[in-house]
């Protein structure tokens, strides 16, 4: 058994109808939190009574108020997840994990692998899963999953890293998650997914407040980061003849020009933008120089999110 003490931080809001197996999928983990931190953030049902009835049998579970105002959107949950670390702060642990409210881990030995590779490899600041989200009844890894992106909702970090990189910061449009990603490699740490430890995402991405509404904000999200417009336009193509993406990948795209037609600027440090423009087109390069019959000497990738 491996001796990593971790803890872990969830903001919640209205998430009755899977909060229960989310606390039983952690219950049967290998290797528990030694805290667990769960911010009620302004829930109108039952999620604060249930999450309430299993910290009374499970002293590690913590249940708090964020005092959110207002309705769901993604700077309000960064800030209850960084209220929570607050309050995590004083405990003795080496690693932090942000475990969304509406997954499940597939495995109960998720986090005892995920603490290993962390000793492992001493450059690794953040890990995780691979997302499989339900489509037609069936359970399929997303499509944006790649093995050098974690995505948000499971991202571990090595505290350090954390603490290096100042944590979440809160953004109105999302992408704190790949804001985190992007200062830790710029700090010089590595991220890594991993294929082989699925989690269940019961509430499918940018679906809270609508489907289509979901992805004219993530194209806004990603004109908020600077995202390189060949980049854009080269991964809504990419997407395009997947079903039902083809409206999607329009939409999408939409969502990015808005912004950009509106004269905003991008939300996060020009220094942050350089470095993830760079990237963005070291891989469309890479990817150019497959389809041309040449090899990556990179990780395999499903599909990057950036």
């Amino acid at each position: 058994m491996i001796d990593s003490p971790y803890v872990l931080l969830t903001a919640a809001r209205d998430e009755e109808a899977c909060i229960g197996e989310i606390i039983q999928s952690v219950l049967r983990q290998t290797v528990r939190p030694v805290a667990w931190f769960i911010m009620d953030d302004g829930s109108t049902d039952r999620t604060a009574s249930i999450v309430r009835q299993f910290a009374a049998e499970h002293p590690f579970i913590h249940l708090q108020s964020a005092d959110s105002r207002g309705g769901r959107n993604f700077g309000s949950q960064y800030k209850a997840i960084m209220a929570a670390y607050d309050l995590a702060k004083p405990l003795g642990f080496e690693f932090v994990g942000v475990h969304d409210a509406d997954i499940v881990c597939e495995r109960n030995d998720y986090y005892e692998f995920i603490l290993r590779e962390f000793k492992r490899d001493e450059h690794m600041g953040i890990a995780g899963g691979f997302i499989k989200e339900r489509a037609n009844g069936i359970w399929k890894y997303r499509k944006s999953n790649s093995e050098d992106s974690v995505a948000g909702g499971v991202q571990m970090f090595r505290r350090v890293c954390f603490d290096q990189i100042g944590g979440y910061t809160p953004l109105y449009h999302g992408g704190s998650d790949w804001l985190a990603q992007i200062a830790a490699r710029m700090a010089g740490w590595e991220n890594r997914a991993y294929p082989e430890l699925p989690v269940f995402h019961h509430r499918p991405s940018s679906s809270a407040n609508g489907r289509w509404r979901g992805l004219f904000r993530m194209g806004q999200m990603d004109a908020s980061f600077g995202s390189h417009p060949v980049f854009e336009i080269f991964k809504c193509c990419r997407r395009i003849g997947i079903s039902p993406f083809f409206i999607g990948s329009l939409v999408r795209l939409a969502g990015y020009g808005s912004w950009i037609l509106a004269g905003r600027r991008p939300s996060i440090p020009p220094e942050s933008v350089a470095f993830l423009r760079a990237e963005q087109m070291g891989k469309l390069k890479n990817r150019l120089w497959r389809l041309a019959g040449g090899k990556s000497g990179g990780r395999r990738s499903v599909e990057t999110r950036n």
